[in-house]
């Protein structure tokens, strides 16, 4: 993954903690200033894969299943997360209303850009 995929407060893996830790601006400045094309897998830094257990812990409420689809239903809106059990991809396929966002997401951090992108600041449990 490219140090750019990242902003400000998203969780990743660091494999030098051997914990999940939260990028701050100090972490995200030393990536770029050192080398704007370092990845994070230079600096030891994963992407953390979603599990229906995170969507659970976030307030997301398992809707049923359907074939290799489960379904969420969250607060603000009905049936907005999908989850493909056999290739572990998440799709927000309707936030707010009129919002149409559908996005294959597999890792906390694109979860945390979709739910920006929709207008929802979330701190994310894990």
């Amino acid at each position: 993954m490219k140090a750019n995929e990242l902003m400000i407060d998203d969780w990743v893996y660091n494999k030098n903690t051997a914990r999940p830790m939260q990028i701050y601006p100090m972490i995200f400045s030393q990536m770029f200033r050192s080398n704007p094309n370092a990845t994070t897998e230079d600096y030891n830094i994963f992407p953390i894969p979603i599990t229906p257990e995170i969507l659970e812990r976030n307030g997301f409420k398992n809707n049923g299943e359907d074939k290799n689809m489960l379904y969420w239903n969250w607060s603000i809106c009905k049936d907005c997360v999908s989850y493909d059990k056999e290739t572990g991809i998440i799709r927000i396929f309707h936030c707010l209303g009129s919002l149409i966002f559908v996005n294959p997401l597999r890792y906390v951090h694109q979860l945390q850009h979709a739910l920006r992108l929709c207008g929802i600041e979330k701190e994310i449990i894990l």
